[in-house]
């Protein structure tokens, strides 16, 4: 479940933008997301006030009461900054635990002749709807169910994701030697720029995992971008991966953004 919180709720500003806070409900991992979206450089007295936490717990507090939310069902509640935001005086019953880098792949640099070549052996699509939702289910929960952070999706969850506009037609690869794909890589474009394709995800089952299986995904993926005329593929990617940063340095992405995680102490919202 998702809930939008605008930030002028915790302002006590008249409406400026679509400035907001996303409230983000997993319960199957028992964990609270908060996620600002939208929110632009100001004045430096009203950067003091962006996120004043007195007003951000009392407002959450009364979204939790209004949709019948019991908060001792979840374990941890988690905040994700965009750098500016995380410059702000951090308040203390935060805790940083992660830090993303998001890289982007300037695809007009790259000669096409090169990803024409490659071996694309094993790399299928899934044209039926119904199969792809299904081997999306598997392989997602299966690649990703010990990652830090990863809650688990549902059948529901996969195909409301599949319809939507984000979504690519045919944007989701798989590697398959046999009936049963072993890695995948799923693709998704950001609505407001057409021409920029986002990793969404990329993952092997933990058995097929050494085999350059992720490599033989994103030089498809890459191929089928130029394809159809895209400019731009961004992804994310752990601070602490130095090995898979490397890998994408060398094909290209350049660091162009960061986000940063923090975890409220238990006592916080309770």
């Amino acid at each position: 479940m998702k809930i939008i919180m605008p930030i002028t709720d915790i302002q006590n500003q008249s409406p400026k933008t679509n400035e907001h806070i996303e409230i983000i409900f997993e319960p199957k991992i028992k964990r609270i997301v908060l996620i600002p979206r939208k929110i632009k450089k100001t004045s430096s007295e009203e950067n003091k006030q962006l996120l004043d936490f007195k007003l951000l717990y009392s407002k959450f507090r009364q979204i939790l009461n209004k949709h019948n939310i019991n908060i001792d069902e979840y374990k941890v509640i988690h905040i994700q900054l965009n750098k500016f935001l995380s410059q702000l005086p951090p308040h203390n019953t935060m805790m940083p635990i992660k830090t993303y880098k998001k890289m982007n792949l300037d695809l007009l640099k790259l000669k096409p002749a090169i990803y024409q070549g490659i071996n694309s052996n094993h790399i299928v699509n899934i044209k039926n709807e119904n199969h792809l939702i299904e081997n999306l289910h598997l392989i997602q929960n299966a690649s990703f169910k010990d990652s830090w952070g990863f809650s688990p999706n549902s059948i529901k969850e996969i195909k409301n994701k599949i319809q939507s506009k984000n979504n690519i037609q045919d944007g989701v690869l798989f590697y398959k030697e046999s009936n049963e794909p072993e890695g995948y890589i799923w693709l998704t474009r950001n609505n407001e720029d057409n021409k920029t394709a986002h990793v969404s995800m990329i993952g092997t089952l933990p058995l097929s995992r050494g085999k350059g299986i992720a490599k033989k995904l994103l030089e498809s993926s890459i191929n089928f971008l130029i394809k159809n005329k895209y400019q731009n593929l961004i992804l994310e990617v752990d601070n602490d991966n130095l090995s898979a940063r490397n890998v994408y340095k060398k094909y290209g992405f350049k660091d162009i953004e960061e986000s940063y995680w923090y975890e409220f102490s238990d006592k916080t919202f309770r």
